[in-house]
């Protein structure tokens, strides 16, 4: 058996992984790791970390055999003395003795948290341990709605009507009933939990604390709350994050908060209608009305905890009163069409409400579980809406137009109002409020501008904590964050070399037509006939001499429908038709563009398809068929989108990546220019390093779809004059 129990014979630059992952958990250290796909990059973090954990395990058990052996050396040579103490103990020193008995503390065992973006790259990761010899005790972290196995409730098409309906079902059960801890990936838990009419949500969340591998997705792992009510301790632990190289922009986008005028007014009604029910109660019949009350608002407390709490609890709903009430008055005094950034303690001032404690408000709302109690009322009140809706159309009334599935549902006003609230409590420097309206549609929206405070309360609390990605690079600004946020151990980086030979890549940089026409794609230019024009003839020029599939990345969706637009008029595609045919008897391994085996054949041309904004299953899968057909196919995809970032384009699929222009961000972007003012006020540069982080992290991920395996071969087309810049040759 090998060092790391590696499952077929590693690489030298496995091994090298494996060894400096391994030596970053053992140090405690925080590290950088890049690894290429195609490289055995989840085999080798897999085989890493559970060797770790075996020899850590039984270093533990040794040193718990050495301890258990000289207590009982002690034990036996003091024993008459700790009797007699014992016999000599006062009773009331020990009278708690068997009350603490029962509160135990639940057993843990040391975990690996290994968090991925998709459900999808856990599953393939699943699929990755089964063909190690590890058997670690695994569990799979997912949602409601991937893991309920109630029809009714698995049916609702959004997330929040499924947390809510299993909210609603689970009102007034008893938890006392036999529980039943199921391990695995979704699939086998979801078949298991309908095999014992159990819930595997639940169940998983049962499971955690004694298990050793634990897959879940960012949002778990990255957000302080949501780790919390799944029960997620990170002291002591290792946490992976895969696919790292946007970390920071996932953790920004998990905490942005908003609020609109529909949610404010609709929590403003139910508040309204709780606090009323009091004021009209008489003092004589005030604890019998309470119960009544609390009855019909669902809101239960126990005896003792409401008379401590009861004066608390109203005072508490007033502030809370005034909150939203000033927040509702706020967004219907907006005006101005145009957006506009404030400050949070700006913000905070026009609301005239900065002597609410909002920290206490948020923790009131959770003790009590108000959220979830006042669901049932406003469950109600939408429901005789409804209601009132169907009387008047059946006593003549015109029937109200069918909305669409996205404004169809609108979830519990309260859940939204406490998710803002609890924005409001971040530092004042950490965040911005941006206040928007469009037509009649006005939202207070919050953005993070310090994701890397948020990333470091995962760092300092978890033992050690592992970033890796098939294109981390550039990774400045990442590595500055952590820095600034006090590593205690220092920073690991290490990079892999590829798998591949330097014949089977080959990466080309073109900023000019075959007339030696210069093109640089910019905002400004990509209107311009005569610039598309000549990218357009050498995209396809080139692409007709690429066998079977090809891809090519435009910089959004707007500049690909352009590009296509002025190919089309101009005809561009006919023009560029005859393409050589490629002998079947190429060897897989020698690259086919330099191999002179080449006979033209008859007129053809690459069926040309297009990634459309929603889901692009099955144009993926018509392009897909086509690359095996004789004259192939182009797909003309986004860089960033689901194709740049989801989808392996191997082997036949993928012989050609053309990326057309550089992706920068819209550098108009209100959330964009507060982002980069906060970075340039930390660091010098700081927020042009995030300008072209963003753009090169979108080429890097689009230029790692081909290339997928060690016997993989490909070409590297970029286009646009910019590419010969030294900044962005460092960066690609």
């Amino acid at each position: 058996m090998d060092e790391f129990s590696f499952p077929f014979p590693p690489y030298d630059i496995q091994l090298d992984l494996m060894r400096s992952i391994k030596e970053c958990i053992e140090s405690e250290q925080v590290g950088i790791f890049e690894s290429p796909t195609g490289t055995g990059k989840s085999l080798s973090v897999l085989c890493a970390t559970m060797t770790w954990l075996e020899e850590f395990e039984k270093r533990k058990e040794e040193e718990l055999e050495r301890n258990s052996k000289l207590e009982v050396e002690e034990s036996s040579d003091g024993g008459g003395k700790t009797q007699l103490f014992k016999e000599c103990e006062p009773e009331d020193y020990n009278s708690d003795a068997e009350e603490d008995s029962s509160a135990e503390e639940p057993l843990k065992v040391v975990k690996i948290f290994y968090a991925s973006r998709t459900h999808s790259q856990l599953e393939q990761l699943l699929a990755e341990l089964k063909k190690t010899r590890f058997n670690p005790r695994v569990v799979t972290a997912a949602s409601r709605q991937t893991l309920c196995v109630n029809e009714k409730v698995h049916q609702l098409k959004f997330s929040h009507l499924i947390n809510e309906r299993c909210m609603e079902l689970r009102k007034g059960t008893s938890n006392d009933g036999k529980k039943a801890k199921i391990q695995g990936d979704e699939t086998c838990v979801v078949d298991r939990g309908k095999q014992l009419t159990a819930c595997p949500y639940f169940s998983t969340r049962l499971s955690l604390p004694l298990c050793q591998l634990v897959l879940l997705p960012y949002q778990v792992i990255l957000h302080a709350s949501t780790r919390a009510a799944w029960g997620i301790e990170l002291k002591g632990n290792v946490v992976i994050l895969d696919e790292a190289h946007n970390v920071l922009e996932t953790i920004g986008s998990l905490h942005s908060s908003e609020i609109t005028s529909l949610s404010t007014s609709l929590a403003l009604s139910l508040i309204r209608q709780y606090l009323d029910t009091y004021r009209f109660v008489s003092k004589r019949l005030w604890a019998k009305t309470i119960l009544i009350v609390n009855k019909v608002l669902n809101i239960w407390f126990t005896a003792t905890v409401e008379s401590r709490l009861k004066p608390k609890n109203l005072m508490y709903m007033k502030q809370l009163l005034s909150v939203v009430a000033a927040l509702d008055q706020y967004l219907r005094k907006v005006s101005d069409d145009s957006d506009k950034v404030i400050t949070i303690q700006r913000l905070l001032i026009e609301l005239g409400v900065t002597n609410v404690n909002l920290f206490k408000i948020t923790h009131f709302m959770d003790a009590t579980d108000m959220c979830r109690k006042f669901h049932g009322f406003f469950i109600r009140s939408m429901k005789s809406r409804v209601s009132s809706t169907k009387s008047s159309e059946q006593e003549g009334a015109e029937p109200l137009a069918p909305l669409p599935d996205n404004q169809r549902t609108f979830p519990s006003p309260l859940f939204t109002i406490k998710g803002f609230i609890e924005t409001l409590s971040n530092r004042c420097e950490d965040g911005r409020i941006v206040v928007e309206k469009k037509g009649n549609a006005t939202k207070l929206r919050f953005i993070l501008l310090n994701p890397a405070a948020r990333l470091m309360d995962v760092v300092k609390e978890a033992r050690s904590t592992i970033f890796i990605g098939g294109t981390m690079e550039p990774a400045n600004i990442l590595v500055d964050s952590l820095t600034r946020g006090g590593v205690r151990n220092g920073i690991r980086r290490f990079t892999c070399s590829h798998v591949i030979d330097d014949h089977q890549l080959l990466a080309l940089s073109l900023g000019c037509t075959m007339s030696n026409a210069k093109f640089t794609l910019t905002y400004e230019t990509r209107s311009n006939a005569d610039c598309i024009k000549s990218v357009a003839e050498t995209l396809l020029t080139l692409a007709r001499e690429v066998p079977n599939g090809c891809v090519a990345f435009f910089t959004s969706y707007d500049s690909m429908a352009q590009f296509i637009s002025i190919m089309e008029k101009a005809s561009i595609a006919k023009k560029c038709s005859v393409r050589p045919f490629i002998s079947d008897s190429m060897e897989c391994l020698r690259f086919p563009f330099f191999l002179t085996k080449i006979r033209f054949a008859f007129q053809m041309s690459k069926r040309i398809f297009v990634e459309p904004r929603g889901a692009s299953g099955n144009v993926w899968n018509q392009f897909a068929a086509a690359t095996q057909q004789t004259d192939g196919a182009i797909l003309f995809a986004v860089a960033g989108g689901k194709l740049s970032e989801g989808i392996n384009f191997s082997d036949d699929l993928g012989r050609a990546v053309f990326m057309v222009g550089l992706p920068y961000p819209n550098k108009n972007s209100i959330e964009l220019k507060e982002k980069m003012k906060y970075l340039d006020s930390q660091v010098s540069g700081g927020g042009n390093q995030l300008y072209q982080s963003l753009c090169m992290h979108a080429i890097n991920q689009a230029i790692g779809r081909a290339i997928r395996h060690r016997r993989d071969y490909a070409m590297v087309f970029l286009l646009d004059s910019r590419y010969s810049f030294c900044c962005v040759q460092l960066e690609t």
